[in-house]
């Protein structure tokens, strides 16, 4: 009886415990990730500055792999595929869409009706997401002045593994740069709304959802205490 109670309290500890988290950092600190395939065939390397990576294929985005998980990103300038540059230097970057006005400018804006596109080939849980501005810095103003302002507003659309919309929402990234959680699903959809401002992706963390493969263990415990109890019943 006490094995049977250990292995249910086992089974709701994994549906509660945290589950293995990936973190893609886009922007250059060393820790970035690059595009998988080869320069010149699948991207194009120094692109805007020494380091950058740029998609070649449009409709392709780049394409990315780390700890078991494939990323592909993607960017749409008013609803057609456009080019994803993933802006390495300075420190405080990321995956931005190239305007199609200004090939200068590597940061997601509303005045081009850009967005980025986030696809895995599953369900995940997406948190920690930070976001940098125009001038390859943090989304914050600065008393001084200095600064590059705030990113904005942006749409967030999510889509399960069968593409059916399950989550819209309006997103205030002004007074943040970071975002604790995104949201759970197979493709994120993030469309600037803020005239004159913008963001980049510099990193974000990818989590297993781990309720579904907790419940079956779950199950398994709470049908094994019922059979013992009726045993125990019978055999009084």
């Amino acid at each position: 009886m006490k094995k049977l109670l250990a292995l249910a309290a086992l089974a709701v500890g994994a549906a509660t415990a945290p589950a293995n988290a990936t973190t893609f950092v886009f922007k250059g600190d060393g820790l970035n990730v690059t595009p998988l395939g080869t320069a010149g065939a699948d991207f194009m390397e120094d692109c805007a500055s020494i380091g950058d990576f740029c998609s070649i294929d449009s409709a392709a985005g780049l394409n990315y792999t780390l700890g078991g998980i494939n990323l592909n990103a993607s960017a749409t300038a008013d609803g057609v595929a456009t080019r994803i540059i993933q802006d390495i230097f300075p420190s405080d970057s990321g995956l931005g869409a190239f305007s199609e006005d200004n090939s200068d400018d590597d940061q997601t804006q509303f005045d081009s009706g850009e967005a980025l596109i986030f696809q895995f080939e599953e369900e995940f849980t997406v948190t920690n997401v930070e976001f940098n501005a125009g001038g390859d810095r943090n989304c914050t103003a600065t008393a001084d002045g200095s600064g590059e302002g705030v990113c904005g507003e942006f749409r967030l659309d999510i889509f399960n593994l069968s593409d059916v919309l399950t989550s819209s929402m309006i997103i205030d990234i002004t007074n943040i740069d970071v975002l604790p959680v995104l949201g759970t699903g197979a493709r994120f959809v993030l469309t600037a709304l803020t005239a004159g401002g913008g963001f980049t992706v510099a990193q974000l963390t990818v989590s297993d959802v781990p309720i579904p493969g907790a419940i079956p263990l779950l199950i398994s415990g709470i049908a094994g205490l019922g059979f013992a109890s009726k045993k125990k019943k019978k055999q009084a």
